[in-house]
């Protein structure tokens, strides 16, 4: 648009030119005015709006994560996202009961299956309560953690027998009478 209106002014310019003034060659194309690049082009403004300052607003809805609104941000976390999450991610998480440390919420497994499972959805669990909470640091943290109950204990025939004679001692008359050698 600005260079229509430039060849305009020009032709007008030289009209005038040659209705007050013999034509000159040499006089016109040094009256013909310059044509100049546009002063913002697509790029330039691309580049312009990468200095504009960024306004976040804060969010009243927020709330400031402590003990007491974890279970209730990770009971709500597993409602809000009940159809999006997998059956075997749901069991797990169910039993869950995560604790605070710091900025970390940390959830402890007693097998390698429920550890796998809780860390496939670690960037879920971020961003969700990153999303509700003033906490903008908050990772989830797992740890592996085998109880001493489940643990199997194997035992040898002698440690059975002996576990068997300390319940019922009617074992050892039985072995005494039939003359049985379990050495």
């Amino acid at each position: 648009m600005n260079e229509i209106i430039q060849d305009k002014v020009f032709q007008e310019n030289t009209l005038e030119e040659l209705n007050h003034k013999p034509a000159i060659s040499n006089q016109m194309s040094q009256n013909k005015p310059k044509r100049e690049l546009p002063k913002s082009s697509t790029l330039g403004a691309m580049f312009k709006d990468i200095h504009q300052e960024v306004v976040i607003e804060k969010d009243e809805n927020k709330i400031e994560l402590n003990e007491e609104n974890l279970q209730v941000l990770w009971k709500s976390f597993l409602e809000e996202n009940k159809a999006t999450l997998q059956n075997a991610f749901m069991n797990v998480a169910q039993t869950q009961v995560p604790v605070l440390i710091e900025d970390r919420i940390t959830f402890t497994v007693t097998n390698n299956v429920s550890l796998e499972m809780l860390q496939l959805h670690k960037m879920d669990i971020t961003s969700y309560f990153r999303k509700k909470t003033t906490s903008s640091t908050v990772v989830p943290d797992f740890q592996l953690k085998k109880n001493e109950s489940q643990q199997k204990n194997y035992k040898t025939a002698k440690d059975r027998l002996k576990d068997m004679i300390d319940a019922n001692s009617a074992v050892l008359k039985l072995i005494e009478k039939f003359e049985l050698n379990l050495d």
